[in-house]
């Protein structure tokens, strides 16, 4: 059910310096710091300038990159296998492209909308510099055929291996013929949903529009932008972190939320930190207490309304606290990727916020069924973790 192709890609020399974290989880201070070193992606994927001129910065600064051999172009087409791996954990897939007619036709399962400025600015960047640099995470559900080939051509030695952000990265690279059919053959059979990158896939998915618009276009050619660079793992290798809340002024009494919250909850106070132990239980930290809700009912009309992000949207922010769009509301913000409670909490005693939500986290085989039944999940419902690096592949999107 899925078309895919090997990759005649951009590869950095150095990729320990070159690479980063994605765009849209790098914080500013990271930015400023990566910005020090003219050998960083960064220059490519957050831009110095206003309005135009930082895709026109975009575009330069790729240019650069190519002119000084800061990245260098692979001359045979290949398949990539890419690895993160620390003591506590490890995780691993393909790294390929993944055709965007697949991706209109719905093999491509989408769980998230995208918004409009996002895309609309990802999309201008994907014009400008005609490359993709950032991978889009999707998985298949486990298969043991594809798993084994991917163990196959882990028996090389590898292309890459460094560390950065406190994992060890590997890549392995693969340009038989006869690999890349048998890899072509098995998806053929899948179907992959995204996992973390909906607007990258999105902004492709226009640049591939606008591309077909086109009369010059060549139809005896398969050009690279019908393909979405695209990380591509078993669903088995998937570790998905909390997206948790933090609301910066209760607009009520404490006594009051709690009131409210005893409507649809069995309330617990408990003496420290903690992490939710199961679905459909939060953790609250509330002025410096923590609580835990048990949501008294468990009967739900869908999949998505199961849900912890869903509940607590659908229950707690909107009907209690007003916060109707999470993502515009200006008295919350989100935080992912933090599993320490006590860390959590400091955003109320040493932050000066009023409320933090720790949830349990989303299940993937939970976001497969939401998504293969159509449904969208609430915004920010999932942090894949560890996040794979930007840079280590880029598809450019005009050289064949």
């Amino acid at each position: 059910m899925v078309d895919i192709s090997p990759l005649k890609p951009y590869i950095p020399v150095n990729p320990e310096e070159f690479c980063t974290n994605p765009y849209d989880v790098i914080s500013k201070e990271e930015e400023q710091e990566l910005k020090r070193n003219p050998t960083s992606l960064i220059h490519l994927i957050l831009p110095d300038g206003e309005g135009d001129q930082v895709y026109l910065n975009a575009a330069k600064a790729y240019k650069v990159f190519k002119d000084k051999s800061i990245i260098v172009q692979e001359k045979t087409p290949s398949i990539f296998v890419y690895r993160q791996e620390s003591a506590h954990f490890a995780h691993q897939g393909f790294i390929i492209g993944v055709s965007l007619q697949d991706y209109e036709d719905g093999n491509i399962v989408k769980h998230e909308h995208t918004r409009e400025k996002p895309l609309k600015d990802r999309t201008n960047h994907i014009l400008a510099t005609n490359v993709a640099a950032g991978l889009v995470w999707t998985v298949f559900r486990a298969n043991k055929k594809i798993n084994a080939l991917i163990e196959q051509i882990k028996q090389q030695k590898p292309k890459f291996k460094f560390k950065k952000y406190g994992y060890e990265h590997l890549l392995w690279q693969e340009n038989s013929p006869h690999i890349i059919k048998q890899l072509k053959d098995l998806f053929r059979n899948e179907k992959i949903y995204i996992a973390d990158g909906h607007h990258r896939a999105a902004s492709a998915a226009e640049y591939r529009k606008i591309q077909l618009k086109k009369s010059s276009v060549d139809k005896e050619i398969d050009p690279p932008w019908q393909y979405l660079l695209s990380y591509v793992a078993s669903d088995d290798q998937i570790r998905i972190l909390p997206y948790n809340r933090v609301i910066k002024k209760l607009p009520m009494s404490d006594s009051e939320f709690l009131n409210n919250l005893e409507e649809k909850f069995k309330v617990t106070l408990i003496e420290n930190a903690f992490n939710p132990k199961k679905k459909n239980e939060m953790a609250i930290c509330l002025k410096g207490n923590w609580y835990k809700l048990s949501i008294k009912k468990k009967k739900f009309k869908s999949k998505r309304d199961s849900l912890d992000v869903a509940i607590l949207q659908d229950v707690i922010l909107e009907p209690i606290l007003g916060i109707i769009d999470p993502r515009a509301d200006e008295n919350i913000f989100f935080v992912g990727g933090v599993q320490n409670p006590e860390e959590m909490e400091k955003y109320i005693t040493e932050r000066g916020n009023d409320l933090f939500i720790n949830l349990y986290p989303v299940n993937i085989r939970d976001l497969e069924s939401i998504a293969d039944e159509g449904g969208i999940m609430p915004p920010k419902s999932t942090w894949f973790d560890p996040k794979v690096l930007s840079g280590l592949i880029m598809h450019d999107l005009k050289e064949y």
